[in-house]
């Protein structure tokens, strides 16, 4: 039997049915308009969670102008012109509409048509009402009204409706005022207009007059006119019914429906200055799903006409009634993870397309960035290290502002808005070993233009290069001023007569003014003589001629040898001068090193068979004052930069390292840093939580991965062993604990939310269910007599694609069948390799000044590094204190937080249940030392070597010495999938794009995939799952930085 095609059964019609068929014949239509500006953002909302929702990727649609239209309308004769219903009579009704003008854009970006999309609509007739919706989709409700009388003068329209003023339960249904508009001024006589036609060109010709009225180009202002010249209305409706639950829709379709001008009676414009007054109604909220300010605000542009119009029958655009989304499963919760789950669900219409639901390892997300509250030590902020983002982290910002700004939490609550979260930071401080004594160098940076996550990269590969001989030429000027020499450029020795100028200055001179003899009698004029050629070369450097390359890098060498000549002898002793003479060293070495290596004209990537420091010895680097600097070692402590932890081998690619240090220094907006005002999960991972739960991302925690499994090409299974067993599965976790009004992420799980025999066990064992090496799996089967349940997740039942969210460390295990058959995932897992970290807090008494560090620029604090190992980078972080809740009397004055790489040999067995024990009590002995002999070079006041006062911490339990740090907090960051992800020389040609797994089902997504930036950072992860959500749904179109500059 061959199948027929699908086809609706005919409307039944009842006994007393007011229902009409269209066309609808609305005559002497008296409709009085006005526009009033909206906010764009909350349009485009409005219009995203409608219209688009349905449209998914068929149609698109935008909002085309932040101003609304406002219509009060009497529709003086209205009747049906379908045979049918012709003889059954006609009503009067009056129809309020607020309408917001969309655009149908094409694949493009152009316009391709223009609809009235009526948000809101209040009638004063049942009948009216009746068959709007149901024939249209009208969102249709009763109101009372005013509206000038025919022949009166246009002085108030009002609209009233039955509803909720404010949502709570004792609220009663009522009559409210939702909005008014009131003549204020007479400017002058009402204007005729004696067409439709002619309307519409008075009316754009006093839209182009107010620069904000259309959110569209200069062509897209001419398309506007050419479409609103149609003597049609074309309206679009979302048409929906749901079903008995009110949960699903039964149908669900956009509709268009053309408004015919039949005839023009009257037209004009109107001589009155109006003012619209919103009043606050949580059942028609205007304010949000208009932008309409609430209170009085200006009406614009108001008009009455008396016409007659045909309501044409609607057309299906989208029929969304059937959807069938594919499945998609994300293993793990880290930066990358939600980022790509972000952006997969802020397309409209994604819930048409996908289902997504994230496995989440124990019961917080986060990976690396996870934090926790303790609240046996006064819910203080537990971290993985010291985290900070910078002022570069374009695509990280752009994302938690949106974030943030979707959570709408009310003005004064904690971190209510992404700049409550966030505070600048401009104060950096390196460690410098100077013969044996530590000397401390501040440094703060200038705020520079713009916000983070606005705008686009602003700065280009030569104009790098412009910037950084700008620097060295300000750092002689200083040099000199500090340390006076002879400026004069050294002549080489000849065979008769007087010396020569050396090569590079002749050649400088050939270049730019023809005489050596000027140039040499002082190195700031060949310094300048250098700038000026840099700064006119063509700004795309790929083009640039090699030769003059080469030129500039031998100019740089001459200027380096003159400085070393002049100043290298005179450093000892004197602080300012060796700092201006490492910045020059380093400086010039690195933009040497960058012209001779053809770093300008092909990327960064082209120098990364080097290591960085080894990169600077080649180029001539000073071994002090440039391969071993402060600045390098605060660069390898930052990115962990040592193989294996062991920090006699550093280890990273000389281009991407030039690649980050370029971005952070010359790249950022705003500040260099950013400190986070809560820990990272506060901060970070609530907010992303709470969106993606609200959009209807499903998360399951306690969901332990313990294989991929692969089909013919692709992801066949995924085995999974499910932690804890929930009292309430049905309801499932609820992860987050309020700390001072701030949802937060505890320490430990929720056991009262967990099947109690479970909890007990867990408490008794204090078992860590997110270690890899844990024995929980051992000793539930001990106590209970069976193993963990299992879950086995199948390709086309529980997922059709697969994310993997979880670091680069975690392959090997999680992951050999894939390895076997995907040489490039396992040339991945090889070559991309992994250290670990450790970290301690220590909560103290005394505030930072009291422990002698006093320099505190406009009150920062400083970020430092390249300090003592192994714990070299330390922060204090005070402004955290806030968000923690201590008791009366254990109030902490200052937390300080440090962090480094962890030496780790060989990784054991996951049998090997000890083993983060035995590394966490190498993180406290390194720590214990670090405060005992070392940390009186950073806190003058704690003493000399081994008479640190221990009493300064914050004890609960009142220790005596050293006793006192077991109330502190450590760790060793052992994990797979907690260590950092490193860029060791040669890496990152093997470093894969996120479909580049080798089976078709499966992404990848992470710090350590192909980003462009390709190091171990948030913003990096933030790219990485942009780029997953990219190579699935096409969207988003554009990652900044994933070119070199």
């Amino acid at each position: 039997m061959t199948a027929q095609p699908s086809a609706r059964p005919s409307y039944i019609y009842q006994g007393g049915s007011v229902m009409m068929h269209s066309p609808l014949q609305l005559k002497q239509s008296e409709m009085y308009g006005y526009f009033v500006r909206g906010d764009l953002a909350k349009l485009q909302a409005t219009v995203n969670t409608t219209l688009n929702q349905v449209a998914g990727s068929k149609m698109t649609l935008k909002a085309l102008s932040p101003y609304v239209m406002l219509t009060f309308t009497r529709v003086n004769h209205a009747d049906s012109a379908n045979p049918v219903d012709q003889a059954k009579g006609w009503i009067t009704e009056v129809d309020i509409v607020t309408w917001i003008m969309v655009g149908q854009m094409d694949e493009q970006g152009k316009l391709a048509h223009i609809y009235w999309y009526p948000c809101h609509i209040f009638v004063d007739d049942a009948m009216a009402l009746i068959n709007g919706r149901e024939l249209f989709g009208y969102p249709k409700y009763l109101c009372d009204y005013e509206i000038p009388a025919a022949g009166s003068e246009p002085l108030r329209c009002s609209v009233a409706a039955k509803g909720f003023q404010h949502f709570s339960p004792e609220t009663k249904l009522a009559l409210h005022p939702l909005l008014e508009v009131n003549a204020t001024v007479q400017t002058g006589p009402h204007k005729p207009v004696n067409s439709f036609l002619e309307l519409i060109e008075q009316a754009f010709q006093i839209f182009l007059s107010i620069p904000d009225f259309f959110d569209m180009d200069q062509a897209g202002w001419a398309d506007i006119l050419s479409l609103l010249r149609n003597p049609r209305i074309d309206q679009i409706f979302l048409k929906q019914f749901p079903d008995s639950a009110g949960v699903k829709a039964v149908y669900q379709a956009l509709v268009a429906a053309p408004a015919e001008i039949n005839r023009l009676h009257s037209a004009r414009l109107l001589g009155y200055e109006y003012e619209c007054t919103v009043h606050a109604f949580d059942s028609f909220p205007l304010d949000q799903t208009l932008g309409l300010r609430l209170g009085p605000q200006a009406a614009i542009l108001p008009f009455n006409v008396n016409f007659d119009f045909t309501a044409m029958p609607g057309e299906e655009l989208v029929d969304n009634s059937r959807i069938a989304p594919e499945k998609i499963a994300i293993l793990g919760g880290g930066v990358a993870a939600m980022t790509t789950a972000y952006y997969l669900t802020n397309q409209p219409g994604w819930q048409n397309r996908h289902a997504i639901t994230v496995y989440q390892l124990g019961w917080r997300l986060g990976g690396k960035g996870a934090s926790g509250r303790n609240a046996q030590a006064g819910q203080r902020i537990e971290e993985h290290g010291l985290h900070i983002w910078f002022g570069f982290y374009a695509n990280a910002f752009k994302m938690i502002k949106e974030a943030y700004a979707s959570l709408e939490r009310p003005p004064g609550a904690p971190l209510a808005t992404w700049r409550d979260a966030f505070k600048q930071h401009d104060y950096v401080a390196l460690s410098e070993d100077v013969k044996g004594q530590w000397r401390n160098w501040s440094i703060v940076f200038p705020t520079l233009p713009g916000e983070p996550g606005e705008g686009g990269e602003d700065i280009t590969l030569w104009q790098m290069a412009i910037a950084m001989v700008g620097w060295i030429e300000q750092w002689i000027r200083q040099i000199r001023q500090v340390a006076d020499a002879d400026a004069r450029i050294v002549r080489a020795s000849a065979s008769q007569g007087e010396g020569v100028w050396p090569g590079w200055l002749r050649r400088l001179a050939d270049e730019v003014v023809g005489q050596a003899d000027e140039l040499g009698l002082d190195v700031g004029l060949s310094v300048g003589a250098m700038v000026a050629l840099v700064a006119d070369l063509a700004p795309d450097s790929t083009r640039h001629d090699q030769a003059r390359h080469q030129l500039l890098a031998s100019t740089l060498n001459g200027i380096r040898a003159w400085l070393r000549l002049r100043y290298r002898a005179l450093i000892d002793g004197d602080d300012e001068l060796r700092r201006l003479f490492t910045c020059l060293d380093l400086g010039i070495t690195v933009m040497k090193g960058m012209f001779e290596d053809g770093v300008f004209k092909n990327g960064f990537d082209v120098i990364n068979d080097i290591d960085f420091r080894a990169w600077l010895r080649k180029h001539g680097g000073d071994e002090q004052f440039s391969v071993n600097s402060a600045p390098v070692r605060g660069f390898y402590d930052l990115v962990f930069a040592y193989e294996g932890g062991d920090f006699s081998r550093p280890n990273i690619e000389a281009g991407t390292l030039l690649r980050s240090m370029a971005r952070i220094g010359l790249a950022y907006k705003g500040g260099i840093m950013f400190k986070m005002q809560a820990g990272m999960g506060d901060t970070i991972f609530t907010p992303m939580y709470e969106v993606l739960k609200k959009r209807g991302v499903e998360f399951k925690f306690f969901q332990r991965v313990e294989e991929l499994v692969p089909g013919a090409g692709d992801i066949d299974s995924i085995r999974i062993t499910q932690q804890v067993q929930l009292k309430d599965p049905a309801a499932g976790y609820a992860p987050l604990v309020d700390v001072k009004g701030l949802d937060c992420w505890p320490s430990a799980p929720d056991y009262a939310q967990i099947e109690p025999a479970e909890a007990a066990l867990l408490q008794a064992q204090d078992v860590n269910l997110e270690s890899y090496w844990s024995a929980w799996p051992q000793q539930y089967r001990q106590t209970f007599g069976r193993a963990l349940p299992a879950t086995v997740l199948k390709k086309g039942v529980d997922f059709d694609k697969v994310v993997f969210g979880i670091s680069i460390g975690s392959l090997q295990a999680l992951c050999p069948q894939l390895l076997a058959q995907s040489p490039a995932l396992q040339l991945a897992a090889d070559k991309v390799q992994t250290v670990a970290t450790q970290a301690y807090q220590v909560w103290l008494n005394k505030n930072l000044a009291q422990m002698g560090w006093t320099t505190q620029p406009q009150g920062q604090q400083p970020v430092l590094s390249a300090f003592t190992e192994p714990y070299d980078t330390w922060a204090p972080m005070d402004q955290l204190l806030a968000r923690e809740d201590w008791p009366a009397g254990l109030e902490p004055k200052n937390v300080s937080y440090f962090c480094s790489a962890f030496p780790v040999d060989s990784y054991p067995p996951v049998t090997d249940t000890d083993f983060p024990a035995r590394c966490a009590a190498r993180a406290k002995q390194g720590a214990l030392h670090q405060l005992e002999r070392e940390i009186g070079a950073l806190w003058s006041e704690a003493g000399a070597p081994g008479a640190f006062p221990w009493q300064w911490l914050v004890d609960a339990q009142e220790g005596a010495g050293p006793a006192r740090f077991d109330s502190q907090y450590w760790r060793a960051n052992v994990d797979p999938s907690e260590r950092y992800v490193m860029s060791v020389v040669g890496s990152t040609q093997y470093r894969l794009a996120t479909d580049q797994s080798g089976f078709s089902n499966l992404f990848l997504t992470g710090d350590w995939i192909r980003t462009g930036l390709n190091a171990g950072c948030v913003e990096a992860a933030v790219m990485a799952g942009m780029q997953t959500s990219r190579a699935m749904t096409g969207y988003p179109a554009v990652i900044q930085g994933e070119k070199d500059f």
